[in-house]
């Protein structure tokens, strides 16, 4: 009995609160607070949003909503995983932006875009200076034949599967530079090169050699060898950056050049 009459109390008093804040005007949300962004910068947003701090007596309920939507909106942006909107008293709206975890950004001589922790790909419009960017040189990368002349149907399948097999090439390199973050390794790599048979990665002074057909099976060899300091003190070095050269490419072989 006595906590039935706590609730009822507890919901008596909220009522009189919100009927007394209403009336006086004390609870008046205008005021909005970024929170989590890493990469997205807050004068961006706000910008975005079309709110401006030092307008804030001119905010009304109508003003806000419109600064909301834009928020949701604002979601769309590839680096945005997700955004929250929380309230505290007496007048502050809370934004939490969660945003992707870029590991590279991938240079070509057309683009440029980035690679999260998760293997996906994105814009890299808001990504910072300090993240690793390495350029990718795809030679065996073609394009659709332009259909403004007659194409042969052949010829039309043939352009389709080659570009089937550019797409898993591509799947199959990310999958590494995923791996090579993991291994924190991803600050080293400069160049990643892909071909018709391999994919290169290459570090500061090291050139690592994958068949782009078996790249996740030569990862596990790839991850025993640099976790294992008897090797490694047997062919004296200290680290991976000090070889020359790992060819991966072979069946039952393991190319290490000094």
């Amino acid at each position: 009995m006595r906590s039935y009459i706590n609730i009822v109390l507890f919901i008596f008093i909220c009522l009189l609160l919100s009927f007394y804040s209403s009336n006086k005007k004390l609870i008046y949300f205008n005021k909005i607070i970024l929170e989590g962004n890493n990469h997205v910068s807050s004068d961006f947003f706000f910008k975005n949003i079309n709110y401006q701090f030092d307008s804030l007596l001119f905010y009304n309920k109508q003003r806000i909503s419109e600064s909301l939507l834009k928020i949701k909106e604002f979601k769309k942006n590839d680096i945005v995983e997700d955004i929250n909107i929380s309230y505290s008293l007496p007048d502050k709206i809370i934004v939490s932006i969660f945003e992707k975890t870029p590991i590279y950004i991938i240079k070509t001589p057309v683009n440029q875009f980035a690679l999260d922790d998760k293997g996906q790909i994105f814009d890299g419009m808001f990504i910072s200076s300090d993240i690793n960017t390495v350029n990718l040189n795809f030679s065996n990368y073609s394009i659709y034949n332009r259909l403004n002349r007659k194409v042969e149907l052949k010829e039309l399948i043939e352009n389709i599967t080659h570009n089937r097999i550019n797409n898993q090439y591509l799947l199959n390199s990310f999958e590494v530079l995923t791996w090579f973050n993991k291994q924190k390794l991803s600050n080293q790599i400069k160049f990643l090169t892909i071909t018709e048979n391999t994919i290169s990665i290459n570090l500061d002074k090291t050139k690592i050699i994958f068949n782009n057909k078996s790249s996740r099976d030569e990862l596990l060899k790839f991850g025993e060898i640099i976790n294992n300091d008897k090797l490694l003190d047997s062919l004296r070095v200290n680290q991976i950056s000090d070889l020359k050269e790992i060819n991966l490419c072979f069946n039952n072989q393991i190319i290490i050049k000094k």
